[in-house]
């Protein structure tokens, strides 16, 4: 075991965000049994560790951290001879709640629980530290860190070929039901941009809602964090030898809301010779569910923050930051096409009230996000959709002719319903053409199941599952269940199992989302992966694709964050008039679902044999990959294969071949996770 000593004194450094607590002189050992020689190099001296990589142009970026506690933990990040930052704490708070309702639940609230919330703000007190080799990355990891319940410690991952630097907070706590957010940052040194009378002149710069560019001077008379809302989740901090920027895992630190509000999730502070930058939450938004995040007891969770330097200023790093999401657009892909699903925008009802050539907010939005196709689920608290005269007739006709007016030859909105009436919690119907029909039996002689309309043609009425089910089948719909396991589908559909529609074809299968949130996984929405497996063990081939679950917004709203796409294979976009052209690939499973970052133009499993899986994997993404995993069954006990990524380098395109022992399996899916959490997976291929 190689260990490298260093004696240090621990003193009081206070801070508002994240204070040092005082301590005794004692010996800090750095332990580096885990790291390996690589294109990274950690050197140690008696009261300091270093970090040298090299970015994306073979320059030498050194990070160097203290291991005196009366010091700051980071004693300075250059590169060459230029220091970007000096002396600089990490920052970190937050506030932890009681979960009711499960984890998986989404109906809550923890600031209404009868034992209230507890504001907690993290302190750090060295008690080891320990350097790894993971993959051709380097993680230093600084033990002695608490926040509230919580324990554990600060690490920082450093990228060969980048100059993404990963700060985490990797802490358990062993409370039961514990729900919490946090915020995070860095505070550093700035004694250049101090002035007479105390006072800053310290610049940061990030993009308004209107993506416009904006430079901010800070001018030292607000000791307080300055939230700021900005688009594209970053801002930069300029500093005397170049820049920094801050900026969340684009999709994983956000949990999930109904509404994409832009919160002003970043924040900036120039303070009597400091700067600090960062990332936070929200407790609340005047609305009456926040289910925050999760913390099971005893597993480890990953509170990170990006930051990015650059010798150059401000601007120079924002640009960089936003080549990892592509500057929130999801990227065309030759033979395919992207769809969104589960928007609750009532767009009907302000097209009746506006004309239907008014452009309802949301266009131009999904339209400069690359989002070809969206399936719109009108009538979710607007609307009549229970009424059982002309009322509900002429809404349905307004509908279609809303969303054709919308609909243009790089922009398809199809007519959906999220019905939930009959079957069993909450799920979508879409048809491939316009179909009027009522959810369920109007109150006259002549009611009945196919009726004919003097205006619109055939009608429906449903009044139970047969029907309902007869109408799909008659029509050429499709069904899948919405949110499954959680909000109104919580027992769904796992209550419906056997029932003749859920064994239906037609009814697809679940939707995905990353609902609920827990930094332990590193990865998104495992209770659809679960329920997805479950169901395939049952020998029922069911899918799930990417839903978003979200109400009316604009373009000043964080929509990315909560955001997935599903590309399914499609050479052209069909007209309104043939939506249905775009939901075939869905039926059958043509397609791939991703959060943006991360591509798979073609999975092949044609390698495979009765007694192992190969998948051949098209892969492409922004941020460095973490993993990939082979998920197989042989019908009755599910297995995962993990496949390490950590040698890759961000920005990549990659075909890989992968292999799995899997004796007598029967199915198998593939997804693979970059090191933000953000991911893409295609569904279950089957032997036979």
């Amino acid at each position: 075991m190689r260990v490298l000593i260093a004696i240090v004194a621990l003193v009081s450094i206070p801070h508002p965000a994240f204070a040092q607590a005082p301590a005794q002189a004692q010996t800090v050992a750095l332990d580096t049994t885990a790291l390996r020689p690589g294109v990274i190099s950690v050197a140690a001296t008696g009261n300091a560790v270093s970090v040298s990589w090299p970015d994306e142009t073979s320059r030498t970026w050194q990070a160097t951290f203290s291991l005196d506690p009366a010091r700051p933990l980071i004693s300075s990040i250059s590169v060459g001879a230029s220091p970007i930052l000096t002396d600089a704490n990490p920052v970190y708070s937050g506030e932890t709640g009681k979960r009711r309702g499960g984890w998986n639940a989404f109906f809550d609230d923890p600031t209404t629980h009868p034992e209230g919330t507890r504001p907690v703000t993290g302190t750090f007190r060295l008690r080891g530290a320990r350097a790894k080799s993971v993959g051709d990355r380097v993680e230093i990891v600084f033990d002695g860190m608490r926040m509230g319940s919580f324990e554990g410690a600060i690490a920082y991952t450093f990228y060969p070929g980048s100059r993404l630097i990963q700060q985490e907070a990797v802490l358990t706590t062993n409370d039961p039901d514990v729900a919490y957010y946090y915020d995070a940052g860095l505070d550093m040194s700035a004694p250049a941009y101090r002035t007479a009378g105390n006072n800053m002149k310290s610049e940061v710069a990030y993009y308004d809602t209107n993506g416009a560019l904006q430079r901010v001077t800070h001018n030292g008379f607000q000791a307080e964090r300055e939230p700021v809302k900005v688009r594209y989740r970053t801002l930069a901090a300029q500093m005397t030898g170049g820049s920094i920027a801050v900026f969340p895992a684009p999709h994983q630190y956000f949990f999930p809301r109904d509404f994409s509000s832009n919160l002003a999730y970043l924040w900036h502070r120039g303070w009597r010779g400091r700067v600090g930058i960062g990332i936070r939450q929200l407790r609340d938004e005047n609305w009456q569910y926040y289910p925050w995040m999760n913390a099971p007891p005893g597993r480890a969770q990953h509170m990170s923050v990006f930051f990015l330097v650059a010798e150059g200023p401000a601007e120079t790093a924002l640009a960089q930051v936003l080549r990892y999401t592509n500057s929130d657009r999801f990227p065309a892909l030759a033979g395919y096409k992207t769809m969104s699903t589960h928007w609750h925008l009532a767009d009907t009802v302000q097209a009746m009230a506006n004309g239907f050539q008014w452009t309802p907010p949301f266009k131009p939005v999904l339209k400069a996000m690359g989002v070809d196709a969206s399936m719109i689920m009108d009538f979710h608290g607007d609307g009549h959709p229970a009424d059982l005269t002309d009322v509900r007739l002429d809404e349905l006709d307004a509908y279609f002719r809303a969303l054709k007016a919308q609909s243009d030859p790089e922009f398809l909105l199809i007519p959906a319903e999220e019905a939930n009436v009959h079957l069993g919690g909450h799920w979508t119907v879409v048809f491939p053409k316009p179909v009027y029909w009522f959810m369920s039996r109007p109150k006259n002689a002549e009611a009945a199941f196919e009726m004919q309309h003097q205006k619109y043609g055939k009608v429906y009425s449903t009044a139970n599952a047969q029907e309902m089910l007869d109408l799909v089948r008659r029509e050429g719909g499709y069904m899948y269940q919405t949110h499954p396991r959680t909000k109104g589908s919580t027992g769904f559909p796992d209550k419906i199992l056997e029932t003749e529609h859920f064994r239906d074809p037609r009814y697809l299968g679940g939707g995905w989302k990353a609902l609920p949130s827990d930094l332990s996984s590193p990865r998104l929405g495992d209770r659809a992966f679960d329920l997805l497996d479950d169901l395939s063990n049952m020998g029922l081939r069911k899918k799930t694709f990417g839903e978003v679950d979200m109400f009316q917004f604009d373009y000043t709203h964080e929509l990315y964050a909560h955001m997935n796409i599903n590309y399914i294979k499609l050479d052209r976009l069909p007209s309104f008039d043939r939506w249905g052209d775009a939901l075939e690939p869905l039926a059958r499973g043509e397609f791939f679902t991703t959060t943006g970052e991360v591509l798979l133009p073609k999975v092949d499993w044609s390698k495979s044999t009765a007694n192992e899986v190969v998948a051949v994997v098209e892969a492409q993404w922004t941020f460095p990959l973490r993993f990939a995993e082979i998920v197989w069954s042989d019908g009755k006990t599910t297995h995962r294969e993990t496949i390490p990524l950590s040698e890759s380098r961000e920005f990549g395109k990659r075909t890989f071949e992968w292999r799995a022992p899997a004796a007598t399996w029967q199915w198998a899916r593939v997804a693979v996770w970059d090191v933000a959490g953000n991911g893409a997976f295609v569904n279950p291929t089957w032997a036979k």
